[in-house]
């Protein structure tokens, strides 16, 4: 979808005022190898079923793919603020390579049934059982380096309470305690998630135009 167009169907999708406590949720996403910067992975190709989430372009989650539809609806009903973003890193930056950081945060102040628009116009939904499909949106978004990530050593897990392999659909839940020390150690770090989007959209692969598309600009011109 081209960025006029998704910035129409976000800014005209009926989102609710949200308000929560100052806890957090952390969620897991995978990195790109190409990129020295932590950023969600990009495909090599289209169609593709690796979704642009979380997608720091809008400060939207679950808006643009349908993936992980319970952990949405389990961070709207227990009244979460902010969602915080962990990866095994695999860029380029060799001294950090398969390390565990959190690289980021949303503070999210509105949310969407988006139910119709996933069945509507996604590939793939998880949502056609649930009642509700809710996207996430935020009022602030803040993502940083590699260097100034918030480094995930195997006792913090312990520490948060989560055991075992960390996937796409996995959640760690924090108190507000916990939340603020990472939120504080985020924010003191320089805000870089504009060269999160530039180096997300460098990376995207080019699309070829199709034999039909190149004659129609021919005849154009």
């Amino acid at each position: 979808m081209a960025a006029d167009s998704l910035k129409i169907a976000i800014d005209s999708t009926a989102w609710q005022d949200y308000r929560a406590s100052n806890t957090g949720m952390i969620v897991y996403y995978g990195g790109d190898p190409i990129s020295e910067l932590p950023i969600r992975e990009v495909p090599e190709r289209y169609p593709s079923d690796i979704q642009p989430e979380p997608n720091y372009e809008t400060g939207t989650f679950g808006f643009l793919g349908c993936a992980r539809t319970k952990i949405r609806s389990t961070f709207v009903k227990s009244k979460i603020k902010y969602l915080l973003f962990i990866t095994k890193y695999v860029g380029t930056n060799e001294a950090f390579k398969e390390k565990y950081m959190v690289t980021g945060y949303y503070r999210i102040n509105k949310i969407a049934d988006v139910k119709r628009r996933h069945i509507r116009y996604c590939a793939e939904y998880s949502c056609l059982d649930e009642k509700v499909c809710y996207a996430l949106r935020a009022d602030e978004v803040r993502l940083v380096s590699a260097e100034d990530a918030y480094p995930v050593p195997p006792q913090l897990f312990k520490e948060w309470g989560f055991s075992g392999r960390l996937t796409r659909q996995s959640r760690i839940l924090l108190n507000e305690e916990q939340t603020a020390t990472l939120i504080k150690y985020l924010q003191g770090k320089p805000d870089i998630t504009a060269k999160y989007v530039e180096e997300t959209a460098r990376l995207q692969p080019h699309v070829e135009k199709t034999e039909e598309a190149a004659d129609e600009e021919e005849a154009e011109e």
